[in-house]
This record gives C-alpha cells, sequence and structure tokens, in this order.
C-alpha cells in the first residue's frame, strides 16, 4: 500500500480504472482453490475470458473459481484473501503486503542458501585444514625418520673417526712421553749436580774447611774448637734459631764457623724486624733481604718506622714471601704496598693495620693477591665504599677467609659491607672490634652471602640486636664467637645461636647486662665448650652456673671467667669444682659474696693451673686453704686487703710450684710475705705487688706474742729493700718485676736486681720516690721492658707519699661463713677472737 501511495498518480489512477488489483486477487484465488496441473494455461485462460467479458465491476475473487462445489473452501479461501488483500474497498491498499511477502520470501530463501553456503564451505575448509595437518605431520615424520637415518650412520661414522684418533693419540702420547722422560732426567741429573756441587761447598763452609788466603791463615788458627762449633750442624742451627737478628749479625762476626752457621738458609726463612725497630736501617735491612730473598717466607716488619722506600723495595723482590707484616707502619703508603703486592704473589697473610693505606691498596689487593686467606685492616680509617668495591669487583680476595675491620671507624655504609659479602663469599672469620657504627643491616648483608663463617668477634658493638645475631645464627655454625658491651642482646640471641652452632667451643660474653640464667641454660646443652668469659653479667646467678655444671660440656671447659657476677656465691664454685674436672683458668675477681669456703672447694680441683680471686672478701685461712691444690702455677690475689705474711707464708709452703703471683695493693704485706715467697717458690717467674707500702709491724724483742702481732695491724710498716734483696738470694728464675708504688725502696733495689737477678728482662718502678733516676738508668740495658718515675702515688693507690693509708682498712662483717655472731667483747676478747679467726697454728717470724 505504501508504494501505491508514494506512487506517481498517473500511473495509481491507470490501476484504479481497469481494476488490475481485483483481477490480480481473482487469478490468485482461482490458482489456490483449483489448483490447476498447468497454472499457466489456467492463468491464460481466466484472462482471456476477464478481456471478453469487459466489465471488470463485476470481477469478484471467486470469479475465476470454476467448480461450486468448493464454495465452502472458495468462502475459506476468500476470507483468507480478504485477510491478505483486505476488502475489495481496501484492495489497492493491501497491494504492498504481496510486495513484503515476496521480500520475506526470497530473504528467507537467501538466509537458507548463504547458510547452506556457509555449512558447505566451512565443511570444505575444516577438510582441507585436517588434511593440511595431516600433510605437515607426515612431513615431520618424513623428515625426522630421514634424519634420524643421516644420524646414525653419523654417529658410525664419528665413532669410527674416534677410535682412529685415539689409536693416534695413544702413539702420540708413548713418543711424547718418552721425549718427556728423557728431558725431566736430563734437566733432573743438571739440577741433582748442581745441588751436590752447593751442598758440598756449604759443608766446606760450614766446618771450616775452606782454604784460606796466607793473610788470614795466621788469624784462622784454633777456630772452630768452641762447644757450639764441635756440635752437628742440626743441632747448632736449632740454637741458632732462638737468636733476633741482631744476634744473628753479631755471632757471624765471632769466627768463619760461627758465620757459616748464621749464613744458613734455614734461619733467614722467618725474619723479625720489629724486635730491632729501635735501631734497624734501610741499609742493613736491604742487604739482609738482597742476600736471603728466595728463602723468605715470613717477614715481621711491625712498627719500623723508621723504614723507608729502600727497605720496602727489597720486599717486593721476595718472590716467596707468604707472610707480611706491616701493622704500625705509618710511613707506608699505597704506592709501597702496591709494589710488594705486585711482586709477591704468594703472599697468603697480610696485617696493615694501625697504617694509612687507603683505596688504592685495596685495588690492587683485587687484583694481584689471587691466594690471600688472611687480611687485618685494623684502626685503617682513610678507605671508604670504593675501595671494597674493588673487592667485589676483581678476582683477588677469593681465597680470603679471615678479615680484621676492628676499630674502622670511617662510617662504612651498608653498601661497603654488601661488597664485602659479595667479593669473600668464603669467609670464615670475622673481627669487627670497636665499631660502634655497625649496625643490623650490615650483619644482614653480611651474612647474606657469607655461610661458612665459623669464627665471629664484636667487641664494642652496641648497636646490634637481636635481628642480627639471629640472621647470623640462620647461616652460619659457629665454632668460636666473642661480643663485649653489648646491652641490647637479650637470651633470644643466646638461644639462637646454641641451637644454630652446637659445635661452640669459644664463647666470650662480657659485659652483656641482658644475659641471665636462660642463656646458660642454652650454654649448658653446648657439648664442646672450652673456653667462657660472663665477666660483668650482674643478672646471672647461681641457677645458671648449675645448668652450666649439670650439662655435657662440664667436664670439657678449661676456663671459665666469672668476674664483677656479683649474684655468684660458695655454691656455684662448689659445683664449678665437682663437675669441671678439667679446667685449667678461673677468675672469680671482684665476687663479693664468695667466700673463704669457695676456696676450700677449689683446693679440692687439681686440674686448677690459674686463679684469679682479685678484689674477694677473703682472708688467710682462704689463702691456706687454697695452697692445697698442688698443680697451682699462677695466682692474681690484688686488692685481697685482708691477706697477711701468715697466709702468704703457709701457702707458698703448700704451692712450691707456683710461677706467676699477683699481691698488688694487698696493703697488709710485708718483707716477711716477699721472704717466704722468695724460700719457697723458687721457680716463681713474674712477681707483681705494686702498691704495697705497709704491713705488720716488726718488733725486735724476744716476748712478742700472737696477740701483739695481731694489734700490730694498726700500726704502719714499709716495704723495704729487704724485700728485693730476699729475692736476690732466692736462686729463681724470675723474669718480670713490678714494685710500682712501694715508695720507700731506695737505690739499692736496682744495685740488687742488676746482681741478683740474670733472668730479668721487665722491670716497672713507676712511682718509687726513693729510686733515683740515675739508680734505674744502670739497670735499663739489663732488661727488655724498663719503666721508671718519681712521681707521687696517685690518690687511688690510698696511701700519701710516706705510706700512710688515707682512710682506715674495715674488716668484713663476715669473712667465713663458720664465725658465730658473738655480743660485744671488751678488748681482751676481740683480740682472743682475730687469734681464733687466724688459726690456732699462727706463725711469726722476727
Amino acid at each position: 500500500m505504501a508504494s501505491l501511495q508514494n506512487a506517481d498518480p498517473a500511473l495509481r489512477e491507470y490501476i484504479l480504472k481497469h481494476s488490475l488489483t481485483q483481477i490480480f486477487q481473482a487469478l490468485l484465488t482461482g490458482l489456490c482453490v483449483s489448483c490447476p496441473e498447468s497454472p499457466l494455461h489456467f492463468l491464460e485462460r481466466k484472462i482471456v475470458s476477464i478481456q471478453e467479458n469487459r466489465d471488470t465491476a463485476e470481477i469478484d475473487w471467486h470469479t475465476c473459481v470454476d467448480d461450486p462445489e468448493q464454495v465452502a473452501v472458495t468462502s475459506l479461501a476468500g476470507s483468507m484473501v480478504h485477510d491478505i488483500f483486505g476488502k475489495r474497498d481496501d484492495t489497492l491498499f493491501l497491494s504492498h503486503l504481496f510486495e513484503k511477502a515476496y521480500s520475506c520470501y526470497r530473504i528467507s530463501l537467501t538466509n537458507m542458501c548463504f547458510k547452506a553456503w556457509k555449512r558447505f564451505i566451512w565443511n570444505k575448509r575444516k577438510e582441507a585444514r585436517e588434511l593440511t595437518l595431516k600433510m605437515e605431520t607426515a612431513e615431520r615424520h618424513y623428515i625426522q625418520r630421514g634424519l634420524r637415518v643421516a644420524l646414525c650412520k653419523w654417529v658410525e661414522w664419528v665413532q669410527v673417526c674416534k677410535r682412529r684418533q685415539n689409536d693416534a693419540m695413544k702413539k702420540i702420547q708413548r713418543v711424547w712421553n718418552a721425549i718427556h722422560c728423557k728431558i725431566v732426567i736430563g734437566a733432573w741429573r743438571y739440577v741433582v749436580q748442581d745441588s751436590k756441587r752447593t751442598k758440598e761447598y756449604f759443608e766446606r763452609l760450614e766446618n771450616g774447611l775452606l782454604e784460606m788466603s796466607s793473610k788470614d791463615s795466621d788469624v784462622a788458627i784454633g777456630e772452630g774448637h768452641d762447644g757450639l762449633s764441635l756440635l752437628p750442624c742440626k743441632l747448632s742451627i736449632k740454637v741458632f734459631q732462638s737468636l733476633d737478628v741482631g744476634d744473628l749479625l753479631k755471632c757471624a762476626e765471632v769466627c768463619r764457623t760461627w758465620k757459616a752457621i748464621a749464613q744458613s738458609c734455614s734461619l733467614w726463612s722467618r725474619i723479625s724486624f720489629s724486635v730491632e725497630r729501635d735501631w734497624i736501617t734501610d741499609r742493613i735491612v736491604e742487604q739482609i733481604l738482597q742476600k736471603y730473598r728466595p728463602f723468605v717466607v715470613h717477614l715481621n716488619m711491625r712498627g719500623c718506622t723508621s723504614l723507608q722506600w729502600p727497605s720496602f723495595k727489597c720486599i717486593s723482590e721476595c718472590r716467596n714471601l707468604q707472610e707480611l707484616n706491616l701493622s704500625e707502619c705509618f710511613n707506608i703508603k699505597d704506592e709501597m704496598v702496591c709494589m710488594i703486592l705486585e711482586g709477591c704473589p704468594t703472599l697468603l697473610y697480610l696485617n696493615l693495620s694501625f697504617s694509612y693505606v687507603a683505596n688504592g691498596t685495596l685495588r690492587e689487593l683485587s687484583r694481584s693477591c689471587l691466594n690471600l686467606q688472611f687480611l687485618s685492616l685494623a684502626c685503617c680509617r682513610r678507605f671508604t665504599d670504593k675501595g671494597l668495591q674493588y673487592l667485589a669487583s676483581g678476582k683477588g680476595c677469593q681465597k680470603l677467609i679471615h678479615l680484621d675491620l676492628s676499630g674502622c671507624t670511617q662510617q662504612i655504609s651498608v653498601e661497603g659491607f654488601r661488597y664485602i659479602a659479595a667479593g669473600c663469599p668464603l669467609l670464615q672469620q670475622i673481627v669487627f672490634n670497636d665499631m660502634p657504627t655497625l649496625s643490623d643491616s650490615c650483619v644482614l648483608e653480611l651474612a647474606s652471602k657469607c655461610h661458612s663463617l665459623s669464627a665471629i668477634s664484636l667487641w664494642d658493638t652496641p648497636h646490634l640486636s637481636d635481628s642480627a645475631f639471629k640472621a647470623i645464627a640462620e647461616v652460619a655454625n659457629l665454632t668460636k664467637f666473642s661480643v663485649d658491651g653489648n646491652s641490647r642482646m637479650s637470651d633470644i640471641s643466646w638461644r639462637a645461636l646454641c641451637r644454630s652452632s652446637p659445635g661452640l667451643t669459644r664463647l666470650h660474653a662480657a659485659d652483656c647486662p641482658r644475659m641471665t640464667d636462660s642463656s646458660l641454660k642454652s650454654m649448658g646443652a653446648l657439648k664442646n665448650l672450652v673456653y667462657l668469659n660472663i665477666s660483668h653479667c650482674s643478672r646471672v646467678s647461681d641457677m645458671g652456673l648449675r645448668y652450666l655444671t649439670e650439662g655435657p660440656s662440664a667436664s670439657k671447659l678449661r676456663e671459665l671467667n666469672l668476674s664483677n657476677c656479683s649474684r655468684i656465691n660458695d655454691l656455684a664454685i662448689m659445683r664449678v669444682a665437682q663437675k669441671c674436672s678439667k679446667l685449667n683458668h678461673l677468675s672469680v675477681s671482684y665476687c663479693d659474696n664468695l667466700s673463704n669456703s669457695g676456696l676450700e672447694w677449689l683446693s679440692s680441683c687439681s686440674s686448677l693451673l690459674s686463679l684469679d680471686i682479685s678484689g674477694c672478701n677473703i682472708i688467710d685461712q682462704g689463702l691456706i686453704a687454697l695452697g692445697g691444690n698442688p698443680g697451682l702455677k699462677k695466682l692474681v690475689a690484688s686488692e685481697c686487703v685482708w691477706i697477711t705474711d701468715i697466709g702468704i707464708e703457709k701457702f707458698c709452703r703448700q704451692a712450691r710450684g707456683l710461677e706467676y703471683m699477683d699481691v698488688s695493693h694487698c696493703v697488709a704485706l710485708s718483707d716477711q710475705a716477699i721472704k717466704a715467697l722468695s724460700f719457697y717458690c723458687r721457680t716463681i717467674v713474674t712477681l707483681r705487688m705494686p702498691g704495697c707500702p705497709k704491713v705488720f709491724t716488726h718488733t725486735q724483742t724476744n716476748n712478742i706474742t700472737k696477740i701483739s702481732c695481731l694489734l700490730s695491724m694498726y700500726f704502719p710498716y714499709q716495704m723495704t729493700d729487704l724485700a728485693v734483696q730476699y729475692l736476690t738470694v732466692g736462686r729463681h728464675f724470675l723474669r718480670e718485676l713490678d714494685v710500682s708504688g712501694c715508695v720507700l725502696l731506695t737505690d739499692r733495689t736496682p744495685r740488687f736486681l742488676q746482681t741478683g737477678c740474670p733472668q730479668l728482662n721487665t722491670i716497672n718502678m713507676v712511682y718509687c720516690r726513693g729510686i733515683s733516676k740515675q739508680a734505674a738508668l744502670r739497670l735499663q740495658p739489663c732488661v727488655e721492658k724498663w719503666e721508671h718515675s718519681n712521681d707521687d702515688a696517685p690518690y687511688w693507690f690510698g696511701y700519701d707519699s710516706l705510706g700512710q693509708l688515707l682512710q682506715p682498712i674495715r674488716p668484713p662483717d663476715k669473712i667465713q661463713d663458720t664465725w658465730e655472731e658473738e655480743e660485744p667483747a671488751p678488748r681482751n676478747n676481740k683480740k682472743r677472737n682475730l687469734i681464733k679467726a687466724c688459726g690456732e697454728d699462727f706463725e711469726y717470724t722476727a
């Protein structure tokens, strides 16, 4: 309808005039109802009849229906036609529906055809793809089969070639071995002949059999007949090995035989110029190193500040040098160290502590020292993170197992420790003492890559916390661990370390205030602990020592330091004496709760060699009981102000094997104590008695009694030259003596020591006002270490220049646990109690 409405008006008028719509409707209805066998003949016949009738107005929709019996059908069809085309009046307006129906039918037919065509194309493509895949598979199979065949043939060919090549190599190797053996045997024969000639030459030289010129013949008469020259060569060299460089040079001037012995190569493999640093010069060093440079393996130049460029240049020519100590050589620079490192490729040990080396040295270390294992840069404060970066970038120091950066306070950053971890992954021992800037991050970086750590020392690193120590515990299996002065380390860290490192043998945990008995419980579980230092750990008590002594390592412990552990008492010492059967060294200094009973228990510890009881409230009875230990070699009893001559005498009478004695600031001792020590302890080597100005008084009468001796503690008596004279007539091997603060010693003391102590090598005479400078200087050439001053004793010595005590010494409230509480008594009763305390066998030597 829409198409007729929009059509040309003339065309529309034509259609309406000739009733074309009614004709179309009648024809279509006739076709639908009659269903003729030949629709074209039917339409032709009906159109002819309509043309003959010429009355188009009479044409209705059923006009073309021939059979009247199909009225019902025609009515139904008519209704359908009316529904399709509308009524007669609407025929014109419903004609567009034919167009719409046709269009819909055409679209549907097109869609059906397109879908069928699409399915056909898709199936064709699918078949093509499957065919393509099958072809590719077949092609790959064909190629692989061909390659497999070719490979098998190639392998067979290669095996044949290898068999031929091996046969040829065996023939060539046999020929080469024969030629090489001839060359080696020829070279070996030449070397043997040369070595034989050299050996014969040195044997003649050492035996003094070289021909002498007529000029020296008279001088050589009688040479080589001393006792040392008559010894076998090996024994003579053993004797000379104990001499220093200066002594060897002097011995070489004695005679030809001694010169030959002193010039033996084995004596110059280890050279120490450190002992001779006061007089050694570049000329002497240059002569020695140029002569013996092929044999020098160990070289010690510590503190040789007078040596300059020529000496260090000669060091660089020692190609076989393995150990070099340049510590405290303040004049050494980066250029000198670089020259030495370039010339000594076999260096294993290098000590540059307390020197002014910088980044240049570290750069050369990363280039040249491919075998270096030990490096000390302690207190070298001029290198930076840039220098440490060289260690990470170079090939040197890759085998480093020991690194010491103690005292490097130049603020090494976390990056610096990252470079160390990257450049030295095989580190086993690290020493980072006196580094107050060391933080947890630095330790974490180091522990991230260094998983072979076995020994760590972290003294005076107060900023490290539990996180750093737990990180160490996670990656390291330690055997030695040392920390000192850390107030942030708690029981958590000790528990982690002891669990992760059950093989710990040495633990140094001094001045860790947060350590408690729980930490000692963890340490008690260790099985191989031989050294333990928990000094200044004030929270450790008897319970902690109980955990330690009941652990598996108690029977293996050899050294124990409990200094300034104020909660330790006699009960803990009893357990230590009973359980620690191999204990050699024990320190209980300044343990305020320790009494004589503890020392009585220690007397039964037969393995004890060294004991420190400094500052303890000990009297003579405890010291006498301690003398029952026959194996005691060293006793430190400084500031034990209640020890008297009687205790020293009875102690020395039992401990005759004593070698070291320290009675510093024991103000109650006199000449009689030194007399007893000199008489009984003939093997004494070291004696320290500074600050001993006052002791019991002597009386010259024969009516002296024990009570008068006890009362004499209230009267001053000074240590005099008589004590030193006792030492000189004892015929022992005294090597070290300290008499500092003995204000009444005079010039006779140096004279006695010079004539009576030939083995003496160390003497301290500080604050000795009675010894003049001239007398002290006469003793200086006879010893190695000498110290003297005429100054007054400092106030902390506790007495004035005349030996008078500045403050009276008060006895302890309870010296022995077995004392009974008594009521105040008269003076005579008090004397009797003092006699009882000292013992009935009180002796006094006039």
